[in-house]
């Protein structure tokens, strides 16, 4: 299998991936970039006792935000590969059929990952740069010191995202392991069903997760609210990633049920059960594509609820102190902690940005590889327009899932947070909802698929059923 030949075969199958590793990188690069210049404004400005320890805080939260958007990359480029492979299965046993071992195609898999995160990365560079430049000449004379944005260290989030792109590829080749040499004698090169669940030893490591992660987010709000210990936020942090990788590890087990059940609510018409029963059909590769939307929506609800929670809280903590305490409140805090969630909710939109793009891309490689599948319906009489909403309907439904999982998940992790903070000061109490957060994220999720979709969509309806018919 030679990665240059099949990418110049068919390129558009790669489109997705290379705008996901060129916002990746984007974004990390320009994190580095603007916290060099930054910098050199703070330290021209000869604020020199405030520079270091400020420069050292915003890199920390903006490389931890570049991390999450990474790993939301990964999981999208490895389920793409995951799709193509699938969708090469004759040819790969063919290739095994002649001699061809597992591990030396999955190397030619990471290869391919490699030749196409390469340019996307190079470019993202390229303008991160060239943006930095034109921020450096609008700031003019503000800066006198040298920003230092040829450092190596500005060139760190690039080749992560490289390194992160390949590996993703390479694991989403695994499945050339499960395909059988004697593949190669089928007439059918319709790709085959899922496993049914992934192992039973990631059930096992998921629950473990789950149960530890959910005791320390109980121990941490515990300890803030019963005790008047502000140290639980220690605790309960670490419980709430733990519990949260405790759901990614079984995605393939806690998922595809919910998905069956959403797909009750899109309607009983003949495109709602078509659209539900494609889902059911590859619940790893359905749970793959749904996981990067709940982890982009449930921080985005985590940040907007504690945000707002400590907010509310806050003000009603200042009443108690009277009319000073609520000018000081008014005028000061409250901007800030606005300001703070606009500039955390700015952050991971690039998350909720790149797994859209991963539900689309999942949707295409769907589309393109049941050529015969919707060319049959076409020729059994199902107009373009049921086609469309099939399509459509998929997307919509896994999106329909990630809200239902992420939100009531970011409220808990939300207010839990504010409660290990700031209970020892107000005691227990409820969360605030951020509904505005709530009515933009969940029906914009809803409506920015729904529109990305109909690209898909339009290619399913322009299948020639003759044409796809011909390979039965």
């Amino acid at each position: 299998m030679n990665p240059l030949r099949e990418i110049r075969a068919n390129p558009r199958q790669f489109a997705p991936s290379v705008l996901v590793v060129f916002i990746a990188a984007l974004f990390g690069t320009a994190i580095m970039q603007g916290i060099g210049i930054l910098g050199a404004l703070m330290r021209s400005a000869e604020v020199v006792s405030a520079s270091d320890t400020a420069t050292v805080m915003i890199t920390i939260v903006g490389m931890t935000f570049f991390l999450i958007a990474l790993f939301v990359s990964g999981i999208v480029i490895a389920n793409t590969f995951s799709i193509i492979i699938a969708g090469r299965s004759r040819q790969l046993a063919l290739l095994r059929l002649i001699g061809a071992s597992t591990r030396r195609l999955r190397r030619a898999a990471g290869l391919e990952g490699l030749i196409v995160s390469v340019p996307a990365t190079a470019a993202a560079v390229a303008v991160s740069t060239g943006l930095a430049l034109v921020t450096l000449a609008l700031l003019g004379d503000a800066v006198t010191v040298d920003p230092g944005l040829g450092g190596i260290e500005m060139f760190v989030p690039a080749v992560t995202t490289i390194a992160v792109t390949w590996y993703a590829a390479f694991l989403g080749a695994k499945r050339i392991s499960g395909i059988s040499p004697i593949e190669a004698t089928s007439q059918s090169v319709e790709q085959r069903t899922d496993d049914v669940r992934s192992s039973k030893r990631s059930l096992g490591i998921a629950l473990v997760l789950l149960a530890l992660g959910l005791i320390m987010l109980a121990g941490g709000a515990y300890l803030g609210f019963a005790l008047s210990n502000p140290a639980g936020l220690l605790i309960a942090t670490p419980g709430g990633a733990c519990s949260f990788l405790g759901l990614i590890v079984g995605s393939a087990w806690f998922l595809p049920p919910l998905q069956s059940r959403a797909g009750r609510l899109m309607g009983r018409s003949a495109s709602a059960r078509l659209a539900a029963k494609n889902i059911d059909r590859h619940p790893i590769r359905s749970s793959r594509t749904v996981i990067g939307l709940i982890i982009g929506i449930t921080l985005v609800t985590m940040f907007a609820t504690a945000m707002t929670t400590f907010r509310d809280q806050m003000v009603i903590y200042a009443q108690s102190l009277g009319e000073e305490g609520m000018e000081i409140v008014e005028d000061a805090l409250l901007q800030v902690i606005d300001r703070t969630m606009l500039f955390f909710l700015g952050m991971v939109a690039f998350s909720v940005v790149i797994a859209v793009i991963g539900v689309v891309n999942a949707l295409a490689l769907s589309v393109r590889q049941r050529t015969r599948e919707i060319g049959l319906l076409m020729a059994l009489g199902q107009s373009p327009a049921r086609v469309r909403t099939m399509v459509l309907g998929e997307g919509l439904q896994l999106t329909v899932v990630a809200c239902l999982v992420a939100v009531p998940l970011g409220v808990l992790y939300g207010w839990i947070g504010a409660l290990a903070v700031i209970s020892p000061l107000t005691g227990f109490f409820a969360p605030s909802l951020p509904w505005w957060v709530l009515v933009v994220v969940v029906p914009g999720s809803l409506l920015a698929v729904a529109l990305a979709g109909r690209v898909p969509a339009r290619a399913a309806t322009s299948i020639n059923p003759v044409e796809a018919l011909e390979a039965v």
